[in-house]
């Protein structure tokens, strides 16, 4: 805080026999300042895993700066993370790709934890409308992403060892980390699912044809477009695409990511 402050402090706070008014307001800025970092940090622990304590606190600070949180909540303090990681990649260099997936990975988490769950349609509803027009809404918090490395495997690993937590509202301070983690890309991309089931957040991969369906569904497309969308260019016999469909849809509605 800037000292050309100090009479605008003393309009709202008191001074002590130890501090002025405006010092004791650099106490609640300093204080609050550290807590969007801790909240940050929690967040995304993952990527502070693999940029390591120190160069994740400068992209923290960085971040905090540019994009000062403008809610109410600390849940929304990385929703313009991962489009600052690909403006700014001098905060991750050399490791841009890798943790701009990480990034989009746990942003993800973040919002499968907390959005909200509609009404799922019924089975039987589904089945009396024709393909041609029967038109599916996903779950909010349903997340599909498109990865060039395997993040799940390492946000698993990361949970094994204490390192990664849900969200900032539940999650438990973890120990600094002291060296970086890394893993290799993949050689195709990865189609990844992050949901939520019984308060509990989820990866689930997809097969590249599944991704697409589930994408066309949401953009609004009917299930016999989505599903034209999906195999386009695939050259599986009728017979087997028929199967798959059938075998995703159970799955699906099992895991209850359809609505209403």
């Amino acid at each position: 805080m800037r000292p050309a402050n100090a009479g605008i402090a003393e309009r709202f706070i008191k001074p002590n026999d130890r501090l002025s008014a405006f010092e004791r307001l650099q106490i609640y800025n300093q204080q609050y300042w550290w807590r969007l970092l801790g909240a940050l940090g929690e967040d995304f622990r993952g990527l502070r895993a693999v940029l390591g304590e120190g160069k994740f606190e400068k992209l923290a600070v960085a971040y905090l700066e540019a994009c000062g949180s403008h809610s109410w909540t600390l849940r929304d303090l990385g929703s313009r993370l991962v489009a600052f990681l690909a403006e700014r990649p001098e905060y991750t260099c050399p490791r841009t790709d890798l943790a701009l997936d990480v990034a989009r990975v746990e942003w993800a988490r973040v919002l499968a934890f907390d959005d909200p769950e509609k009404p799922t349609p019924k089975a039987e509803q589904i089945a009396q409308t024709p393909p041609d027009r029967l038109r599916l809404q996903l779950q909010p918090y349903l997340n599909l992403l498109e990865l060039g490395h395997p993040v799940d495997e390492l946000m698993r690993k990361l949970k094994r060892t204490g390192a990664v937590a849900v969200s900032n509202a539940v999650s438990i301070a973890a120990p600094r980390q002291r060296e970086t983690v890394s893993i290799r890309r993949s050689r195709a991309p990865i189609h990844l699912a992050v949901h939520r089931a019984n308060f509990s957040v989820y990866y689930q991969r997809l097969d590249p044809e599944a991704f697409r369906l589930l994408q066309a569904l949401r953009s609004g497309a009917t299930l016999a477009d989505a599903c034209a969308t999906a195999f386009a260019e695939n050259k599986k016999p009728p017979e087997q695409i028929a199967t798959d469909i059938k075998e995703w849809f159970a799955r699906w509605m099992e895991f209850g990511w359809f609505s209403r």
